[in-house]
């Protein structure tokens, strides 16, 4: 009897110690200290190729600043390639109460909303960037997404400029955008010709997040930069580009090789796959996504190749 209420009180300190580093990752806003996020990126390029020009970038906070009397955690970055210098980003703070962080940039010197984490579903809140006007950023929906097998709160987010420019972007609480850390300082650290996206995050050493459906390489850090194996950058194009209906994959390779496809979300997604198709036959319908930037990964079996393309569906 004796040993069975002590195996009991174990499991239960066991199971109170599991509930409070659950509670401690879930509502933790924003980590304050030792946190480093490796982010993709990314932009197409023209001449020279490839096709596709990336690296990884390292944003990491180290230690302290007060400001006006205030705390803030400093912001660097760098490449991710060892032996790269840092770079002072800016200076952040974290207000516990209203779940909200606030940013200085190294450049303006000028306070700045960076998240909200009090959002539900309809808000609109004004981001005053240093990078752009002030836009508006409205919350669409919220969710609980598992990671390393925690809890965390997470928020589908819309932006967009005067003149038109939009995008969707993903939060999640304890760790920030899924693209960039101080992504609305950038206006959602993405765009037609450009983006970030997060590939790992790490706080206290732990290995939190990594983006499993990466279309550019395996684990945090990759890079194409410098490589000499270039592939043409007509090599496939999908038509048209943004979809405004039903769009095409055209591939100017001639022959009967056959290619596994996946379509990808912003935020890691499959939507879509198919194995060992004809690329003419992939066919892309606005019907079947809703309106964001996607990620049309292939993969060519004959010369274990792997290709991106992104695209836009209006």
């Amino acid at each position: 009897m004796k040993q069975k209420n002590i195996l009991l009180l174990t499991i239960g300190l066991l199971l109170l110690q599991l509930q409070s580093g659950l509670m401690a990752q879930e509502y933790l806003p924003f980590p304050q200290d030792s946190a480093v996020w490796y982010c993709v990126d990314s932009r197409p390029e023209y001449d020279p190729p490839p096709p596709v020009w990336y690296e990884t970038d390292k944003f990491e906070a180290k230690g302290d600043t007060m400001i006006n009397t205030i705390v803030y955690t400093k912001l660097y970055s760098s490449s991710a390639l060892k032996g790269r210098s840092y770079s002072y980003e800016g200076a952040y703070r974290v207000d516990i109460e209203t779940e909200r962080v606030y940013f200085i940039d190294s450049y303006y010197n000028t306070e700045s909303l960076l998240y909200d984490f009090s959002l539900v579903p309809g808000d609109t809140i004004i981001i005053s960037g240093s990078e752009y006007e002030p836009y508006n950023l409205i919350c669409l929906d919220t969710s609980t997404k598992i990671i390393n097998n925690v809890p965390h709160h997470s928020y589908f987010i819309y932006s967009y400029l005067s003149n038109g420019t939009y995008c969707y972007t993903t939060w999640v609480k304890g760790i920030g955008s899924l693209r960039m850390p101080i992504e609305t300082d950038i206006f959602c650290a993405a765009s037609f010709e450009w983006a970030w996206d997060l590939s790992c995050f790490y706080y206290k050493d732990e290995h939190i997040y990594e983006w499993a459906e990466n279309p550019y390489f395996e684990g945090c850090i990759g890079t194409n930069v410098g490589t000499a194996e270039y592939i043409e950058e007509n090599t496939f194009t999908i038509v048209p580009n943004p979809v405004t209906g039903t769009s095409h994959l055209v591939c100017a390779i001639q022959g009967t090789t056959l290619y596994d496809y996946k379509i990808i979300s912003i935020d890691g997604e499959i939507l879509q796959s198919e194995e060992a198709i004809e690329p003419g036959n992939i066919i892309i319908k606005k019907q079947n996504f809703p309106p964001g930037v996607y990620v049309l990964r292939l993969h060519d079996h004959e010369n274990n190749h792997y290709y991106s393309r992104k695209f836009i569906i209006k």
